[in-house]
């Protein structure tokens, strides 16, 4: 590879860009397979010990005597030596097994890959119920998930307001067909994406080109910087490289469900490893506009550096118990949002990226990164038709969650009311000297939050969606109930 790839590739448009990348990775695989040993494995893979060998010849030689001869003898010696035979296998098999079970240790991962490879169980998918019928075939179960997958990959129909829609439809149009130029691009360096290679995981599964992060940190030095040239002309043309926006697809099945229904089985998207590294970069540079123009509110706790589940979950305990002392009653109402990632409105989020000032190359990036995503499912050794991706964050993508957080950053909020956000989990809370004054401001907040999800298209499941009150003793009086999409709140 060192001779390969030249370190300052002439890339002038987009074009150069893709087959600049389909080169880099041709090379990559090549020098791969080139370091790669294959070891042709003869015979049976148990070896035994010379011992144990001898007399299986032996005794094979004496029982092709006495299928000559038919003299009873060589038949009593051939069977006494079989039975000395297995003897000897069990004891040297469980020697064997004891002596690798003691060589089992934490520092070289052994115990932990031993332990992962007795716990693994074998997946059987059995036919799965497709909207046409039932699909037996690899061919036809893949491509059912993959139908089901693609209807999850979609703008929720409800909560909706076509005035709205209209409105944001036409400011994104407006904002691509007058194309602003940036004069602050932040282009990256070799020794930035030279530090980003030093903390990939090695044991990272592949995307769909077949490059391990292990491979990626031994390339040398004249292939960082051909990477670093590849990025800094996708951040100067603000392109996402389509290669990049394709996805491998597993399904795994959900604990105690149907496994005969689509919908049962959880997708894990493994995308380019490579193209991992260009999103880490732009998520570096969205991180920091959005530090630097406070689109992040204080209240999500969800994919931030020193805020944690446990912190959020500590603050809603402590409201209470605060509550408790004062003698308020603390309402809660715990919000489930349907499919939060899968269905987000994509152009609600670029016309929120252009309110909040973000640079322009970002959002046109952005806007690429998100259109024309493509997906198939692999099942076993078969590939489903391609699939489209037209809502949600990307599967598998680090970009994804800070997307989603700034979609929902200007989720409503009052001084009456305190919100609380752990990535796509929401619960609001109000206190109150009187239970009717928390219940009254609790649903002012639903009132506002309803109307919130129908301008965003955001889905919210009322099953799922439960208010509490927190109280000190027990009353007869009956509460009033909250309501949510005319649908009653327990």
């Amino acid at each position: 590879m060192s001779t390969s790839l030249p370190g300052n590739p002439n890339i002038q448009n987009i074009k150069d860009i893709d087959e600049a990348i389909t080169k880099l990775n041709s090379a990559i695989l090549t020098a791969i397979n080139l370091a790669s040993r294959s070891k042709l494995i003869n015979g049976n893979y148990r070896k035994l010990p010379p011992n144990i060998v001898k007399k299986i010849t032996l005794r094979n030689q004496i029982r092709k005597r006495w299928q000559q001869t038919y003299d009873p003898r060589y038949r009593r010696t051939a069977n006494r030596l079989t039975n000395q035979i297995r003897r000897e296998i069990r004891d040297y098999d469980q020697e064997s097994w004891k002596e690798w079970l003691m060589s089992l240790n934490q520092a070289d991962n052994s115990i932990y890959i031993a332990a992962r490879k007795f716990s693994r169980k074998y997946i059987q998918i059995p036919p799965i119920l497709d909207t046409d019928g039932i699909k037996y075939t690899p061919l036809g179960k893949a491509n059912a998930f993959k139908f089901s997958l693609e209807n999850s990959f979609q703008t929720n129909p409800e909560p909706y307001d076509d005035i709205h829609i209209d409105e944001v439809n036409r400011a994104i149009r407006r904002y691509i067909d007058n194309p602003k130029s940036s004069s602050n691009i932040k282009l990256t360096s070799p020794q930035e994406i030279l530090s980003l290679l030093k903390r990939i995981n090695s044991r990272k599964a592949t995307g769909p080109d077949g490059i391990p992060n292990k491979a990626l940190k031994q390339i040398p030095t004249n292939v960082i910087t051909f990477i670093t040239k590849i990025c800094n002309k996708c951040l100067l043309c603000n392109y996402f490289p389509t290669i990049w926006k394709t996805a491998r697809v597993l399904m795994f099945p959900k604990p105690r469900q149907n496994r005969k229904l689509p919908g049962n089985y959880r997708p894990i998207s493994l995308l380019s490893n490579i193209g991992k590294i260009f999103e880490k970069i732009i998520l570096s540079r969205l991180k920091e506009e959005c530090h630097d123009l406070s689109i992040i509110p204080n209240e999500q706790y969800g994919f931030r550096a020193g805020h944690g589940c446990i912190h959020q979950l500590l603050r809603v305990a402590n409201t209470v118990i605060q509550g408790f002392n004062h003698k308020f009653y603390t309402g809660g109402v715990f919000l489930d949002v349907r499919k939060a990632f899968d269905r987000m409105w994509h152009n609600g989020l670029i016309y929120k990226l252009i309110k909040f000032k973000i640079p322009n190359y970002l959002i046109v990036i952005l806007i690429n990164y998100l259109r024309n995503r493509t997906f198939w499912v692999k099942l076993n050794h078969t590939l489903s038709d391609i699939g489209s991706i037209k809502a949600g964050t990307p599967q598998g993508s680090i970009l994804s969650p800070l997307l989603y957080t700034i979609y929902t950053s200007d989720f409503p909020k009052t001084n009456q009311i305190m919100n609380c956000f752990f990535a796509d989990d929401t619960a609001i809370l109000a206190q109150g000297s009187t239970i009717n004054y928390a219940i009254h401001t609790l649903q002012k907040g639903l009132n506002n939050i309803e109307k919130w999800c129908t301008l965003w298209r955001v889905a919210i499941n009322t099953d799922k969606t439960h208010a509490v009150m927190f109280r000190k003793g027990t009353s007869r009086k009956e509460l009033k109930t909250l309501s949510f999409f005319d649908e009653d709140l327990t």
